[in-house]
């Protein structure tokens, strides 16, 4: 995925005018709550595990296993993997933080994530919207030194058509277009302002769908991380989705279009997927360790 040219280096070892929204094909987000009635929300599986892939044009690749079983889910990731970078001057380098043994536990009756470090006999919680939004978050943190101002940002939303199928899953093609501009400044120097559009394609099952899954939508929305500065439209992005559809996609496809730069492009997708009911003993906590809230440091 292609970030800012802004070198800002986080261990991740993860250490305006008003928004134009335009809904095509399905009722307008901004409209009442009884409008997005016709938004696609299948039946949500009870329990089972699913393997999925993330790559992208630099030659990234994520994969893992996902477990659940009613309001528990387990994410293990496949640390057996190349994660090193090419030299693209990306906003965030991601170490290879080969942790044996590192997992992450979703309680979403407290909407709670909590990474298990055994190596160190840690926990580190965090709210779920944060993690998912920890790229956006942690550049925010810098904002002493770096300024960044997020304009005329607008989405279009759209329904496609039929999507094929996803793992044996039959899906539901959506589209959604996000427009902005970003200026970056560094100890109140202004760099030039770039434009930037993110074209995310999504598959959404019709029939039974599997839980949110958090590490999908850090993965998603990476990509737009800057524009994660701007609640407002942050807010209008999720209205939209949720006009089209209500259940959390199996693939998404990712485009990033950045001023004159040529678009790179990010998938993120299930493999394979059971209905099988994991043990119960893969969602209990291990006792004895240390929790530290609002941590931030986790290996991807």
């Amino acid at each position: 995925m292609r970030r800012t040219s802004l070198i800002l280096t986080i261990a991740v070892t993860l250490t305006t005018a008003a928004p134009y929204l335009n809904c095509q094909a399905r009722t307008a987000a901004t409209a009442a709550p009884a409008a997005s009635a016709t938004a696609l929300a299948p039946k949500t599986m009870p329990a089972g595990q699913y393997q999925f892939t993330s790559t992208d044009d630099d030659g990234d690749v994520t994969s893992g296993t996902v477990s659940w079983n009613g309001q528990q889910m387990r994410i293990d990731l496949d640390r057996n993997r190349n994660r090193a970078r090419r030299g693209n001057n990306n906003a965030v380098t991601v170490s290879t933080g080969n942790r044996r043994g590192e997992y992450m536990l979703v309680d979403f009756a407290s909407n709670t994530m909590r990474t298990v470090k055994p190596e160190e006999h840690e926990i580190s919680e965090m709210p779920l919207a944060t993690f998912e939004q920890i790229i956006g978050k942690a550049l925010g943190m810098v904002g002493s030194v770096v300024q960044m101002q997020v304009r005329d940002a607008g989405i279009i939303a759209k329904e496609v058509g039929p999507g094929g199928q996803v793992a044996g899953v039959s899906t539901e093609q959506f589209r959604v277009i996000e427009e902005y501009n970003v200026r970056i400044g560094v100890f109140g120097m202004n760099a030039e302002e770039k434009h930037h559009r993110v074209v995310t394609d999504y598959w959404v099952p019709t029939d039974a769908a599997t839980p949110r899954n958090p590490m999908f939508e850090l993965l998603m929305r990476s990509a737009s991380a800057t524009a994660q500065q701007d609640a407002v439209h942050q807010t209008n992005v999720a209205r939209a989705r949720t006009a089209l559809f209500r259940a959390p996609p199996v693939k998404a496809v990712v485009t990033v279009h950045e001023g004159d730069d040529s678009p790179k492009r990010s998938t993120v997708e299930i493999t394979s997927l059971s209905a099988t009911t994991p043990a119960a003993s893969l969602f209990v906590l291990p006792s004895g360790y240390r929790v530290k809230k609002n941590d931030m440091n986790f290996s991807l």
